[in-house]
């Protein structure tokens, strides 16, 4: 059947530009880096990997952008005296090479009283905008993009004294950037400031998001907005959130502010907290993270986006493309084909094929020679082992057809003018039925808990939604809990829940084994009180095929955690064990088996 070619930007919500005159367009639209490969890429630069031997390489291997914090205290040791030493040199370089450096201006001062975390006063507002106008007064001459904090709508970079994406951050941020931006344009009229730095895709920071567009953030003279979006687990996500952030930059009257995530990684290893972890077999999450490299960049420039910024270049947390023992991710290898193929291309269109996971772009550069990158994603929420590895048939306009086979890793391939528009692209792969799991097995060493057998003293708990719980038996005999829920009423300003709960007294496990089941694909949240009262979670994905999937719930290892001994260990007797079910994307109301 035929298909039509959609344009990038409609895709992903971006506007119109017609509130704009065609100069203040263009200008507007100018004022960050990016717009096509490769100078839509770049890297997040440590401490330790900010000499220009880095920069250098970092430079060799297609980066046009570094990111780097530039610390307030570290620059004004005395009141009214700003020393850029440690950072001259680098800059410099950037410009001689031809890169853009985002400067994350950031930090306290103790100098004017700032030490809890975050600005707070006026006396650091303005101490602030003297060093961020004295910044911006040095680097007049240097391709620089300023911005301003870094992740300010959370905790771990605003002060922890208070609450993630609330009013009162939104409202200390935005005093900042309406006191800091005005000196920054008064210093140099045409420097490059951005504003934002949003950590998370999700309901809470669209709202702190807004919360600073009511508070006048977008008229103090910024140059663009920049988003930081984790929170989800493929890059294909970013564009929920990125359309959702158009939205509202439509709605308090920008809508044509340029948009640049300034970071956003991938990591090849799970941690306690899942920061940044997309799932799957750890023997492959390298190169998971590989495609997911590549697929950030298409992705943000299909939005438009201007530039995607990795995190990081290097260190030991699981997202580096250079390891502490310095060898190479796989990551690396594909910036490398990912620019080998792609250089002088952007994003023009996507071929909309049968499938929402296939993903085939054209790209096209000033000449007019246009190429296809092409790649399968996991669906939403998704990890990277639910990819399906598939080939699709593409027909173009003159008659030539031609085989793809798509995985998760993007293929490039030339489009040649003679062959004519691709018209049509369906999936000719035939779709693989669900394994099913035998749920009564016990592993060796292994004892039953009866946990979903009749009797068990289950508890529903509604949360943020409504529902029920029943213990029954399949025909084939097998006992099984069912959770129902209901989020129609839902006012739950972040995704909704319910949850269940029983007594289950463990003394002492590797894992808890059990199994699960769902006529839709979705994210469930499992929970353990131990004997110090301490709660452990640990979180998994159905993959909704209406068959039994088989979850492992790791008690060897650290977890995510809270209250008790709050060390993220299981201390054996466990106490109890619950069952969540946050709402999943494709449905208000459902169950799910166990």
């Amino acid at each position: 059947m035929k298909k039509k070619l959609v344009t990038a930007l409609s895709l992903c919500g971006a506007i119109s530009v017609a509130s704009l005159s065609p100069a203040n367009a263009a200008e507007a639209r100018n004022a960050l880096p990016g717009g096509r490969f490769p100078d839509c890429l770049g890297v997040q630069l440590k401490p330790d990997g900010w000499n220009l031997a880095t920069i250098e390489k970092a430079h060799a291997l297609g980066f046009r952008i570094i990111r780097r914090g530039f610390y307030w205290n570290a620059v004004e040791k005395e009141k009214g005296v700003y020393d850029f030493s440690a950072f001259d040199a680098q800059v410099a370089r950037a410009r001689e090479l031809g890169m853009t450096v985002i400067a994350c201006l950031f930090g306290g001062n103790s100098l004017y009283g700032e030490s809890r975390g975050g600005i707070l006063t006026q006396a650091g507002r303005e101490g602030f905008a003297a060093f961020a106008a004295a910044a911006a007064r040095h680097y007049a001459d240097d391709p620089i993009v300023f911005e301003i904090w870094n992740e300010p709508n959370v905790r771990t970079f605003w002060r922890k004294d208070g609450t993630h994406n609330s009013e009162p951050y939104a409202d200390e941020y935005s005093a900042l950037v309406n006191t800091v931006v005005p000196k920054m344009r008064e210093a140099d009229p045409s420097c490059v400031v951005v504003a934002g730095s949003v950590s998370n895709y999700w309901q809470p920071s669209y709202e702190w998001t807004e919360f600073c567009f009511r508070k006048g953030v977008l008229k103090s003279g910024i140059s663009g907005w920049s988003v930081h979006p984790y929170g989800v687990r493929t890059p294909e996500e970013h564009a929920v959130g990125h359309s959702v952030t158009r939205q509202l930059l439509k709605k308090y009257g920008a809508p044509d502010l340029p948009m640049g995530n300034t970071e956003r990684g991938y990591a090849a290893k799970e941690t306690a907290t899942g920061e940044g972890w997309s799932g799957g077999e750890a023997a492959k999450a390298a190169a998971h993270q590989a495609a997911h490299f590549v697929r950030q960049a298409l992705i943000d420039q299909l939005c438009g986006v201007r530039f995607s910024v990795w995190y990081e270049w290097g260190g030991n947390e699981g997202f580096a493309l250079f390891r502490p023992d310095g060898t190479e991710a796989p990551a690396v290898e594909a910036l490398r084909t990912l620019v080998k193929e792609l250089s002088g291309y952007r994003v023009q269109s996507r071929i909309q094929t049968d499938s929402a996971q296939d993903y085939l772009l054209i790209l096209v550069n000033d000449a007019g020679a246009r190429k296809l990158a092409a790649w399968t994603a996991p669906p939403p929420q998704g990890t990277p082992d639910e990819v399906w590895p598939h080939e699709i048939a593409l027909t173009y306009a003159g008659g030539k057809k031609q085989t793809i086979a798509l995985n998760e890793l993007p293929v490039y391939l030339p489009l040649s003018g003679q062959d004519g528009e691709p018209v049509s692209a369906v999936t000719t792969t035939p779709k693989p039925q669900p394994v099913a799991h035998d749920v009564t097995a016990i592993p060796p060493g292994g004892r039953p808990l009866g946990l979903f057998e009749a009797g068990a003293a289950w508890t529903f708990i509604p949360n943020t939604g409504k529902g029920s719980l029943a213990l029954e038996k399949d025909t084939d005999g097998v006992s099984y809990l069912r959770v129902q829920y209901d989020f129609s009423a839902s006012r739950s300003k972040s995704t909704p829940y319910v949850m269940a709960t029983v007594p289950a007294a463990v003394e002492g496990a590797a894992a808890i084994r059990f199994a699960a089941r769902s006529p839709v694909a979705q994210q469930l949240t499992f929970r353990v009180t131990d004997a110090t009262g301490q709660t452990l979670q640990w979180k998994t994905r159905l993959k909704g095929t209406g068959a039994w999937e088989e979850i492992r719930f790791p008690l060897d290892r650290k977890l995510e955690h809270w209250d008790g001994a709050n060390d993220g260990r299981a201390h054996f007797p466990l106490k109890s064990f619950c069952v969540s079910i946050p709402k999943p994307p494709t449905a208000v109301a459902g169950h799910v088996d166990y």
